[in-house]
């Protein structure tokens, strides 16, 4: 992702552009003044813009407005703590504000970018039976999350239909207390935490009116957080960001979990548990599977000719040759010390040793690591196999591993 960050302060800029690459992978590019900015021939590259409203050369000028005309969503920075500009600001629709007086908020705007790549990532299901409200809450996400993927209903039976087709997808519910149909948010919220655990979706519960424990018994009945309907637009900005933070915060425990340190692969504990469920998935909607085992050829050789350290660097950039090289709907595993396993689903053994040979092969070959130890070439070789030829989860990836195998033998690729 690439911002463009307006900031006349450069030891704050380069702060922020420091964190933001290390932390996030984005990339910042600065400008910092007014001027400058008028330099720039477009804003199309940049997802967001990040500005520091009071300038030098411009301590007064409409900027926040001119950005937001040409459809750039605007995080306004400063260093001022007065409320008056807040409330002037809050008024032209920027996404957020940050108060940029210590490393505190550095924390918030790298969250609040996290948060915003969610939204963008998964989807929001409005329950609401009003038009008119259910039009305001979709423009509400369209300004302060405006990559979000909003999807609606009018009552309980709509919105669990739209669930269960979009199972994994959305991740937050915003449901109002009174729906069509007969049906209530209540009775919702009850059914969603039968299927859902916290971990998978967040619940927020909205209603106009006055009933009596209504915010308990939404609260105990498993909704996150709940708001009577005269709320401010930047309070429930506020409830939006802490339930899709404790979101984030589960994913990156899972992260932790199921990812191995050196390479980032994912390890075989979220092989056999969600690379399971994904093979039954597909299992059941009739499509083919791949699964690929890659291992690095004479690698116990190249940590003994280089060291353990070039070793490592090795199993890295094979990983990310491997990582960069899948679908969406891919994965790669670190099986091994030098083994790698990929889960290709929707894809037969053929269709797989295409992608292997365009994307993974041809890098490879002509591959010369520069590193302190020396130059380093290294090749792999690689076994496949589908579902066309198993008879289970544990079978695929059995005879996925005799394939390579007879690839070792022969130094080259082979397809069950």
């Amino acid at each position: 992702m690439r911002l463009l960050l307006i900031e006349d302060d450069r030891f704050y800029a380069k702060q922020v552009q420091v964190f933001l690459r290390e932390r996030l992978g984005y990339e910042v590019d600065v400008v910092r003044s007014y001027e400058e900015y008028r330099e720039l021939p477009t804003l199309e590259p940049y997802k967001y813009v990040l500005l520091d409203i009071f300038l030098h050369d411009c301590l007064e000028c409409d900027l926040v407005d001119e950005i937001i005309k040409q459809n750039k969503p605007v995080i306004v920075i400063t260093s001022s703590e007065d409320l008056s500009i807040f409330d002037r600001y809050n008024k032209k629709k920027i996404i957020d504000y940050v108060i940029k007086n210590d490393m505190v908020r550095l924390e918030y705007l790298i969250m609040k970018l996290k948060i915003l790549a969610f939204m963008e990532q998964y989807g929001v299901l409005l329950v609401e039976d009003s038009s008119s409200y259910r039009r305001y809450l979709y423009n509400f996400f369209k300004i302060y999350y405006p990559y979000s993927n909003i999807m609606v209903a009018g009552d309980t039976n709509e919105a669990l239909q739209i669930l269960n087709e979009n199972d994994d997808f959305i991740k937050l519910v915003v449901t109002d207390y009174v729906l069509g149909n007969n049906t209530n948010g209540l009775e919702l919220v009850k059914e969603i935490r039968r299927n859902y655990l916290f971990e998978d979706i967040a619940v927020i519960a909205l209603t106009g009116l006055d009933v009596n424990n209504i915010m308990t018994r939404f609260l105990k009945s498993g909704a996150n957080d709940f708001l009577q309907k005269s709320f401010s637009n930047f309070e429930f900005v506020c409830r939006v960001d802490n339930v899709i933070k404790s979101l984030i915060q589960f994913e990156e425990i899972k992260s932790f979990v199921n990812r191995d340190y050196l390479t980032g692969c994912f390890n075989r504990r979220y092989l056999y548990d969600a690379g399971l469920k994904m093979y039954q998935v597909l299992r059941r909607a009739e499509k083919p599977i791949s699964i690929a085992i890659f291992d690095l050829d004479h690698f116990k050789n190249l940590n003994d000719t280089y060291g353990h350290t070039a070793g490592d660097k090795v199993l890295k950039d094979f990983s990310r040759i491997l990582q960069e090289s899948i679908r969406g709907s891919d994965f790669v595993v670190r099986y091994g010390g030098e083994e790698f396993l990929m889960f290709l689903g929707s894809c037969d053994a053929q269709m797989a040793k295409q992608i292997i040979e365009e994307r993974v092969r041809k890098r490879v070959e002509n591959r010369v690591l520069q590193l302190d130890e020396g130059e380093i070439r290294y090749n792999f070789s690689c076994g496949i196999c589908d579902t066309s030829c198993a008879d289970s989860f544990e079978d695929l990836i059995k005879k996925a591993d005799e394939k390579l195998y007879e690839a070792k033998r022969v130094r080259g690729m082979t397809v069950a």
